[in-house]
């Protein structure tokens, strides 16, 4: 460490230096750092604050449960995030084409059985899914299932659903990193994934055999949508409805004002 007579010095000449040419202000100014470098001592940092430097990971995984009711399933997980972080749960299906459907060039794709919007509090998140639903016939199926015939496709599905926790704004990514980069956490390698315009975003998710839906209810009522897509049979002039008050005429005039020229018969 520099002395208090060092630090005079050094102030002086610095004082000086600013009144001479700057190549000899230069030349000084270095001559004097390694004059009083030439003195100083390491000075080592603790262990201990090294090791508070490095990162952990940030507890960021899913769990997912069946539910009492049939195709109902439970998803929560730990998160050490920020409260309010929001969370968007969905429950993934891959579906692969058929044989026939082969020739005609489809590929495999994926269909969204149920998804939820979630809010971290106190380090814990938890949402339901239900993966089912009713058929214009009152059978259970997935979603996927009720529009295939309309597709005119025919899909084998996975025997496995993927049920995925992905943090909803993207955009702030990286700001949320910084903010547990100051907390000493990170996410964890291969939980920060791209989209092909490169877009950042964190992810986790649990592998789970899922079985198709089975069995079936009381049909559901028609959807408008099914019917000329909402807007129902518009050829047809909807009827007026009644009016509930009954309207009668008075006996007798109301107002001692004169007729006006319009009110009389002409």
């Amino acid at each position: 460490m520099l002395s208090w007579f060092s630090l005079q010095v050094a102030r002086q000449v610095t004082r000086i230096a600013s009144s001479l040419q700057r190549p000899i202000r230069i030349s000084l100014l270095m001559l004097l750092l390694a004059t009083f470098c030439s003195g100083c001592t390491q000075i080592e940092i603790p262990q201990r604050l090294l090791s508070s430097r490095r990162q952990s990971n940030v507890d960021f995984a899913v769990q997912v449960t069946a539910a009492e009711t049939p195709g109902v399933y439970r998803v929560s997980g730990q998160a050490d995030l920020p409260n309010r972080t929001q969370l968007t749960v969905a429950a993934v299906r891959y579906l692969y084409p058929k044989a026939p459907a082969v020739a005609t060039g489809a590929e495999p794709t994926y269909a969204i059985l149920d998804y939820r919007l979630v809010q971290v509090e106190r380090g814990e998140w938890n949402t339901q899914l239900n993966l089912w639903k009713v058929a214009a016939d009152g059978r259970y199926q997935e979603e996927w299932q009720i529009d295939q015939q309309r597709l005119g496709l025919q899909w084998q599905p996975d025997d496995n659903v993927v049920f995925l926790a992905t943090l909803t704004p993207i955009e702030r990514l990286a700001k949320l990193e910084q903010q547990l980069a100051r907390r000493g956490r990170r996410f964890a390698s291969g939980t920060v994934l791209s989209t092909a315009e490169g877009q950042r975003y964190a992810q986790a998710h649990q592998l789970l055999s899922v079985a198709l839906p089975t069995g079936s209810t009381t049909p559901p009522p028609p959807r408008p949508e099914a019917h000329n897509y909402g807007w129902g049979d518009r050829y047809l002039i909807p009827q007026e409805p009644q009016n509930p008050t009954q309207l009668q005429r008075p006996a007798e005039r109301i107002t001692t004002a004169p007729r006006r020229p319009e009110e009389l018969l002409r």
